[in-house]
């Protein structure tokens, strides 16, 4: 029965490799489809694979595993051509899980005579390399403190046992490198995960200054108590939300509440005020503005966010066009 199963699973990845026309149109419209697909047979196999299964078995399906989960890193980064290499690396690799699942007999033999076999790992080694220069992109994209020399150090290693024809030891040390490399991974994704909340929670932190200005406006034009309330709502949940997904949900909800009652004619107004608000965020911590001009600029933000808050737009646009032409002069 077993057996039957894993050739279903054979069949099922061949296909997602050698065929499928209509997965190749779906991915070019949509690539995240590639990481369900991705996802899919690794849950195949995973109920597959157990105590009985090959070492190499359960090895290559670690480094199936990494090659997913730096799948699922370049989706997240829009990188769809890294996603589709390794998407392919990933296949590559279940597939060959899958013939080793339907051949038990023949894994065993291969691994009984493995030391006496051993071929070069040169490509094994150079992908790895591959994959570790895409983690030192990605952990310098988020800052992250993670050393990477003990890695450089052991490539180093691999290298001259391969030149040396020392494959067995090359192999062992290249496992070594696969070790380290799915701790830093999940390190990696854990310091991106942390940096994408902190945002979130900035954004909306943003967005509550620019509600409670629509909120005092909406009350200063009279508007009915059941489209403050719906606002006030909508901004009790969003300050509630830490989650980044509930964070943009709740935006949504916003956007959707303004446009519906039509409170949407300062909106361009607010987005001028978060560029210019960048901007002296970034004078601030430069020699390009003195201290005393920068506290004058910051007095007169506060006071055109004052006028939106009444109401009082025309004001508020010019106050904003002047203060944007005089930091524009000191950017410059």
């Amino acid at each position: 029965m077993k057996q039957i199963t894993s050739l279903v699973l054979l069949i099922l990845v061949s296909s997602m490799i050698l065929g499928g026309i209509t997965n190749t149109a779906q991915a070019q419209t949509d690539p995240s489809i590639l990481l369900k697909i991705a996802k899919h047979a690794q849950k195949q196999l995973e109920n597959q694979i157990n105590q009985g299964s090959s070492d190499k078995t359960k090895q290559l399906f670690k480094e199936g595993i990494q090659q997913v989960n730096a799948l699922e890193e370049s989706l997240k980064n829009n990188d769809t051509d890294s996603a589709k290499k390794y998407f392919l690396s990933t296949m590559k690799i279940f597939k060959e899980i899958s013939q080793q699942l339907t051949n038990p007999q023949s894994s065993q033999s291969e691994m009984a005579t493995l030391k006496a076999t051993v071929e070069d790992p040169s490509a094994d080694l150079l992908r790895m390399q591959d994959y570790v220069d895409n983690l030192k992109t990605i952990a310098k994209k988020y800052s992250t403190s993670i050393d990477f020399s003990e890695l450089d150090d052991l490539f180093l290693t691999a290298k001259k046992q391969i030149v040396d024809k020392q494959f067995d030891d090359a192999l062992q040390t290249i496992n070594k490198i696969k070790q380290i490399t799915v701790d830093f991974n999940n390190e990696i994704r854990g310091h991106a995960s942390q940096q994408e909340q902190s945002r979130a929670k900035e954004y909306a932190q943003k967005y509550l200054e620019q509600l409670d200005r629509l909120i005092e406006n909406a009350k200063n034009q009279g508007l009915s108590e059941d489209i403050i309330q719906k606002l006030e709502t909508a901004r009790e949940n969003l300050s509630s939300a830490t989650d980044p997904h509930e964070i943009i949900k709740q935006i949504r909800k916003i956007i959707s509440i303004k446009e519906q009652f039509e409170l949407t004619k300062n909106d361009r107004l607010e987005s001028r005020v978060m560029q210019v608000e960048k901007i002296l965020l970034k004078l601030s911590n430069s020699d390009r503005l003195s201290q005393v001009d920068l506290e004058d600029a910051k007095k007169t933000l506060q006071t055109i966010k004052r006028h939106l808050a009444q109401g009082e737009f025309e004001t508020a646009n010019e106050l904003l066009r002047s203060l944007a032409t005089l930091l524009e002069q000191f950017q410059n």
